[in-house]
């Protein structure tokens, strides 16, 4: 399995950024943040690998000051593999 988290250091940002999300019809759901990240507030949102183009769209739309990162999660034989991208 994977997806992309979108990390970022405060909590109201993160669900404001989700609503954006939500506003623009881009399926998302608020997460912990995977402690492999190493970054963040403890929450992310969590958004298909196919809809990456978007989310880095809606990162430079928004630009919000917290912003930690995005990732890209695998989780494979029930180990979590996160990468910055």
């Amino acid at each position: 399995m994977e997806y992309i988290v979108v990390a970022f250091r405060s909590r109201e940002q993160t669900v404001k950024f989700s609503n954006f999300l939500n506003k623009n019809y881009i399926s998302n759901r608020i997460i912990n943040t995977p402690k492999e990240a190493l970054v963040g507030c403890g929450l992310s949102v969590r958004v298909g690998v196919n809809s990456l183009s978007n989310v880095y769209r809606a990162v430079r739309a928004v630009s919000f000051s917290s912003f930690a990162g995005i990732f890209l999660v695998k989780e494979l034989n029930g180990k979590r593999f996160v990468k910055t991208i």
